[in-house]
């Protein structure tokens, strides 16, 4: 019995996606075991759904160094779908699992609308294969849980909707979409106006560009200065290090908007000039060849995270190796699809090269850009996080921390392993309230096999790349080891647990002769570091 084409191609697409789903997965895991998970990401999510289960409103306390109600910061509702699993098993692994199911399953709506748009099995299958692969996606799936990764598959679906002429499937995404971050009101805007070119019809539009802006006007105006330690969003402010990204426009919305629009030559200049802006724009188009410009529409609603991405004084959102860029590439890829069903039906276009040629093309280029970008070691990839060891699992000297420590006790931790012990009322960042918090928590070596100074460009603005040693601990490698030296030296905390690489202190225990050991230890570091001396 001769199997159809059809079905072929959907046993395929249907292997790939667990394949990928598994891939993801490993990564997160991984990444998590090998403590590469960020006190700033992980951890922040990890703490608010703790605490919602524990009386605390949206806690957080490690991004201003004191509790704050999260949505005031970045407008997360999307975090309450979290609350009954965690009072199953409260564990991060939750939000590693929803991170690489998101990425993975996001590629079926691609596949659909492949399928039907270019009216071919194997063409869904072979866009489906070049959206897993494609370099972002990939490098998403290695980084750090954020909220705003849950609506790539609510992305892919509204664009399939959309094809398909669906709107009540459209206004059901759009719905969850406005749960997951505060700027997306502008997105589902733009899917309202993506459902006017494609199909004229007005009130399905104006219903979503009204409620696109509503919930900008409600979140942005209303939600988020009621609970925001500055009155504005954290963002827009100054001072505040790398968090700083938009406070060069303005230290509001409205005073964001006046700059762009009566400073258009000073905003240009600086997305241009100072943030590389073409350089960024040719790095999204380049892995689907450019064709996203034969259907622009299908880029609408992109425009709130373009802007925000470009918008930004801290280079991450930027990166090929930050989740920053991953909504946009469902929507990049089926704009890719719908170009090149527009250019290979004109006449005499380089002797009118089928859809499926075309697409061939797009498919080889992802993949070889997805292997030379992949976060693994591989021959000839760059492995940009290159975490020291590839198998993790988890340690179970975690566990006797926790116990040592108990729940109630205040903790400044490692930025790298700040995810592992994030539910608690009172977490901050190392060195953040060393001579105020009950314990310190560290782990004295290095994740990343990138040991590497932050350059002083990137100093001077107290910015951090995200993939070297420096980045993982937030702060000078140097700085990280005199402090530690300086804190062993000093009266104010003594050691509870020292156990290499594991190093716990506390106000009110010292074992002794254990300084003598932990000594040594910074000393291997500071050569292993290429550390000469004190900060250099």
């Amino acid at each position: 019995m001769t199997i159809s084409i059809e079905k072929r191609c959907r046993f395929c697409a249907g292997i790939a996606i667990l394949l990928y789903s598994l891939l993801f997965l490993f990564l997160g895991l991984s990444r998590h075991w090998g403590y590469l998970t960020s006190i700033n990401d992980l951890g922040v999510a990890d703490q608010v759904v703790w605490g919602l289960l524990n009386g605390d409103f949206f806690l957080n306390t490690s991004q201003l160094n004191r509790p704050i109600v999260w949505l005031g910061f970045h407008f997360h509702l999307i975090n309450l779908l979290f609350v009954p699993l965690y009072y199953l098993v409260p564990n991060v692994i939750w939000f590693i699992l929803a991170h690489a199911f998101s990425l993975s399953l996001s590629a079926v709506p691609i596949y659909l609308l492949a399928r039907r748009v270019l009216r071919s099995e194997p063409a869904g299958l072979l866009w489906m294969t070049a959206y897993l692969t494609n370099p972002t996606l990939l490098n998403t799936a290695a980084f750090d849980f954020a909220p705003i990764v849950l609506t790539v598959p609510l992305i892919a679906i509204s664009l399939l909707a959309v094809e398909k002429s669906n709107f009540r499937l459209l206004m059901l995404a759009a719905l969850i979409i406005l749960l997951c971050k505060e700027h997306l009101g502008v997105m589902v805007a733009g899917f309202g106006a993506l459902w006017w070119v494609q199909h004229r019809r007005w009130k399905g539009s104006m219903f979503l560009i009204l409620l696109g802006a509503m919930h900008s006007i409600i979140v942005m105006g209303l939600i988020m200065p009621t609970f925001s330690p500055t009155d504005t969003h954290i963002m827009f402010g100054e001072n505040l290090d790398y968090l700083s990204r938009y406070g060069w426009l303005g230290d509001s919305f409205g005073k964001i908007f006046q700059t762009i629009v009566f400073r258009p030559i000073y905003t240009i200049k600086m997305v241009v000039l100072e943030f590389g802006g073409v350089k960024y724009l040719t790095f999204l188009l380049m892995f689907f060849l450019g064709f996203p410009l034969a259907a622009p529409q299908f880029l609408l609603p992109g425009i709130a995270d373009l802007m925000a991405n470009m918008l930004s004084f801290n280079p991450l959102p930027r990166s090929m190796l930050a989740y920053h860029n991953v909504t946009l590439v469902p929507m990049l890829a089926v704009a890719a699809i719908y170009g090149i069903k527009k250019i290979s039906h004109r006449p005499n276009w380089i002797n009118r090269r089928s859809s499926f040629q075309l697409s061939v093309v797009v498919l080889c280029v992802s993949m070889l850009s997805g292997y030379f970008f992949a976060p693994l070691p591989l021959p000839g990839a760059r492995n940009n996080f290159a975490p020291t060891h590839i198998l993790q699992w988890p340690d179970p000297y975690i566990d006797t921390i926790r116990h040592e420590l108990g729940p109630d006790a205040s903790i400044s931790v490692q930025a790298n392993i700040g995810a592992h012990f994030s539910q608690r009322k009172a977490i901050y960042r190392y060195p953040n309230k060393v001579g105020m918090v009950d314990a310190i928590i560290l782990q004295l070596e290095s994740p990343t096999k990138n040991i590497n100074n932050i350059p002083a460009s990137l100093i001077k603005e107290r910015e951090y790349l995200a993939n070297v040693l420096d980045g993982y601990l937030q702060m000078d490698r140097a700085d990280y080891i005199d402090s530690i030296e300086s804190i062993i030296h000093g009266k104010a905390y003594g050691i509870l647990l020292w156990h290499d690489p594991w190093l716990v202190l506390t106000r009110n225990d010292n074992i002794p002769g254990l300084q003598k050991d932990v000594a040594i230890k910074l000393l291997q570091l500071r050569e292993e570091w290429n550390i000469t001396g004190n900060n250099d």
